[in-house]
This record gives structure tokens, C-alpha cells and sequence, in this order.
């Protein structure tokens, strides 16, 4: 059963993480009928997973003294780090069920994904002096990131993305490893700015990783399009024209859950000039975006009276272009009256299934 302090959590990681990613009913029975957990939530992303441990503190336990609060995060701690090496291990054994997501869709794990955990703690009478990483104490164990939940939060809104808290989280453990706990540290950001941060107050180290891959100015920069961008998705499953098979929203999701903001920028341009082109009466291929690297191309049409391009007709154009890909992508727009308009996608995979 999920308690209260687990329903927050996954309340707010569906804010950010999309329901389709966000699993949190995770008991299974093995065989002998003893039920096991995988997780207390798991961020599924697919080819990564976020294995998540949760620790609340209970009110009526909390007291004023700051050693007692860190003594019983020490010790919580140590039944989480055991917690994780079993899920990582039930993951790894390829038997596991479907587990159920927040879209009432049942995802199966992949036993081959990248494996993260972490550990978040519920009680915010602990300030910044915690341990942000949990060390090995032996030759099998693993360093794992701690996070208060305050902290987690402070992540999730200042990175937005899906795949770049996963990247954060990955950075972030490999700061700590490279450099200990250092009070202070000092960076030289894209944009020539001189960054300046305390890595344990208030999980300033998100600074330091925006200033690292964008620089701060552009990373401010880029946050409008991904506020456009989210809401696109959260959309998304309501924009399905189809039902061609059974939650084909999903594969969407997961695919565009790993966009950066820079993808996300040329993907919120392209839609922008789309839905202008379409209101002037012009119905036409806008632009592209691909991206060899994850292999993929996506057209963008704008549309009269929703009608979508023979993907046939994408396939040819993106051969002539020589354009090696697994997903082709028709995002196609138009205006239902003179307010209102639509988003509609058709997905190929690598299979040359379609998903409308």
C-alpha cells in the first residue's frame, strides 16, 4: 500500500515526470507467496530508471535536537541502502510483472536499464548538514545520492526536464565523488559569468550544472519553451486521433521525456511557425528536426482540417535526404475555428508500427 508521505512524493514527480514515468504500486510475490517491493516509486524512463527510497520521519517522533534528527537519518539510511540493492537486484532478474503507472497503464520493466537510486528523506527539521551521498562501506556495496525532499523539490523545479534531473542526479554524484563535501566551489560558466556556490545549501549545485551545460543566461533563457513544451505533453494523451493500439500515447511520452532544452527549443519553434503557417492558409512540410546521434527525424506539417501526410511520403523525403533513422515523427497542426487549435502526432518505430 502507498502511505501518505509516498502519495506526496508521487504527487509531485507526476508534476514533472509525467504520469506515463511515474510508478508506485510496486509489490510483487515471489514464488513461496512472499510479497516483495521493487521501490517506494521508480521514475521509468525506459532505457533509465530512477529507483527512488523514501524516508519520512514520523511527527510525533521529531524532536529539537539536530543530533537525534541526524542519528535517525543515519540509521534510516542504512535500511535504504540495503532497500536499493534489492530493487536493483529484483530489477535485474528479468521476473518481474507489469507494474502500473499513474495512467492506469501497465509498463514492464526493462531489466537491462540504466539503474540510479536514491534516497529521499521527509523531515525538514534537518537543515543542510546531511550526508548528500550515502558511501560504499564495502567492496560490492555503491555510493548512492541523498536528497531531502525539500532539496529534491528545488531539483525538479529548477531543472524541469525529466531527462536533465536524470542527468543531475548522475553529475551530481560524480561532483561529490571527484571533490568530497567542499564548502565551497567556483565555476566559469559558457557565458563567461563566474559562478560562486555553497554545493550543500539549498542544492545550489543545480546552478553549477546549469552554468556547466548552458550557461546560466541561456539556461533562463531556454525555460520558456520548456513551460510550452510540458504542457504539450501533459496534453498529449488527449490529443491522440486514433487509438491505433492500446495506449499509444505511451512510447510518445517516453520518447520525447528524454528532449533537452535545446531540443525542446527547436522542437517549440518549429510548432510556433507551424501553427502560424497554418493560419494563414499555407499547408505545408514547415521544417524538420532530427538527431543522429538518437536517431531520429520529425516533420512538422501544418494541416488543413486534420489531415496528416502519408507517412509513406516522409519516408521517401527523408531516403532522398539521406536521413538514417528508427523514429519518424508527423507532428501536424491546425486550427479547429479561429481560437482553437490542435496537435496531433503520427510515431514510427524502428518496426514500422504507427502510432496515431
Amino acid at each position: 500500500m502507498v502511505n501518505e508521505t509516498e502519495k506526496i512524493l508521487s504527487a509531485f514527480t507526476r508534476m514533472y515526470f509525467f504520469k506515463e514515468l511515474v510508478q508506485d504500486r510496486l509489490q510483487f510475490t515471489e514464488d513461496g507467496g512472499t510479497e516483495k517491493e521493487v521501490a517506494d516509486l521508480l521514475l521509468n524512463l525506459g532505457d533509465i530508471i530512477v529507483a527512488i527510497q523514501l524516508k519520512a520521519r514520523n511527527e510525533s517522533d521529531k524532536t529539537e535536537d539536530q543530533e537525534k534528527e541526524i542519528k535517525w537519518l543515519n540509521h534510516k539510511c542504512k535500511d535504504a541502502k540495503k532497500q536499493v540493492k534489492d530493487s536493483i537486484m529484483y530489477i535485474r532478474t528479468e521476473s518481474l510483472p507489469a507494474f502500473e503507472n499513474e495512467r492506469g497503464q501497465f509498463i514492464s520493466i526493462d531489466s537491462n536499464a540504466e539503474i540510479i537510486p536514491l534516497v529521499i528523506f521527509m523531515n525538514e527539521d534537518i537543515g543542510d548538514t546531511y550526508d548528500h551521498v550515502l558511501w560504499r562501506h564495502s567492496e560490492d556495496g555503491m555510493d548512492i545520492n541523498c536528497l531531502s525532499f525539500r532539496d529534491f523539490q528545488t531539483i525538479c523545479r529548477e531543472l524541469l526536464t525529466p531527462i536533465e534531473i536524470v542527468e543531475y542526479l548522475k553529475w551530481r554524484l560524480s561532483f561529490y565523488q571527484n571533490n568530497g563535501n567542499v564548502n565551497v566551489s567556483i565555476f566559469m560558466g559558457k557565458d563567461d559569468t563566474v559562478l560562486f556556490t555553497r554545493p550543500a545549501h539549498g542544492e545550489a549545485l543545480v546552478q553549477h550544472f546549469l552554468a556547466e551545460n548552458y550557461g546560466i543566461k541561456k539556461a533562463k533563457e531556454l525555460e520558456f519553451y520548456v513551460s510550452a513544451f510540458q504542457w504539450m505533453l501533459h496534453k498529449l494523451p488527449e490529443r491522440i486521433v486514433v487509438e491505433s493500439i492500446s495506449d499509444s500515447s505511451y512510447p510518445m511520452i517516453l520518447f520525447f521525456s528524454h528532449f533537452d532544452r535545446v531540443e525542446i527549443k527547436a522542437f517549440v519553434e518549429r510548432i510556433s511557425r507551424s501553427l502560424e503557417s497554418a493560419k494563414n492558409g499555407e499547408y505545408t512540410i514547415v521544417g524538420s528536426l532530427r538527431n543522429t546521434l538518437r536517431r531520429y527525424v520529425i516533420f512538422f506539417v501544418s494541416s488543413h482540417d486534420g489531415l496528416a501526410l502519408p507517412m509513406d511520403y516522409l519516408e521517401e523525403l527523408a531516403h532522398n535526404n539521406k536521413v538514417e533513422y528508427d523514429k519518424l515523427i508527423q507532428v501536424f497542426l491546425y486550427w479547429k475555428n479561429v481560437e482553437e487549435y490542435r496537435i496531433d502526432y503520427v510515431f514510427q518505430d524502428s518496426s514500422n508500427q504507427y502510432l496515431k
